[in-house]
């Protein structure tokens, strides 16, 4: 089974090295991350829902872990976020499927009950 958790802490890891490294490129990168991600005309989950449905398109392991345990912690449920995967697999096919059925399902299961 995806190691969510593991891929999450690695991930967590290599940024906070980069914020050592790099702390100008970082800093300006989580300004506009964090001035994106703020609640304005959508919510928080909303804009979550919608970073699923981007990461699953994309298939980006380390994009579909971090927003599947920020969907969560935002309130959204299991069904919301596989609705919001459903729709990126429309667009992405066979390779968004892959990606939901192998990192967000297991992303899930490992946090759903710890957010």
């Amino acid at each position: 089974m995806f190691d969510a958790k593991g891929r999450l802490d690695n991930f967590q890891q290599g940024v906070g090295r980069l914020l050592q490294e790099i702390p100008d490129s970082m800093n300006a990168l989580f300004g506009f991350i964090n001035a994106a991600q703020k609640e304005g005309v959508l919510t928080i989950r909303e804009k979550e829902l919608i970073a699923i449905g981007v990461s699953i398109y994309n298939r980006c392991e380390d994009c579909i872990v971090v927003h599947a345990q920020q969907a969560l912690q935002a309130g959204c449920t299991r069904a919301e976020i596989l609705e919001a995967a459903a729709m990126a697999i429309v667009f992405g096919g066979g390779p968004s499927l892959g990606a939901t059925a192998s990192v967000l399902l297991a992303a899930l299961d490992q946090f759903e009950n710890k957010t």
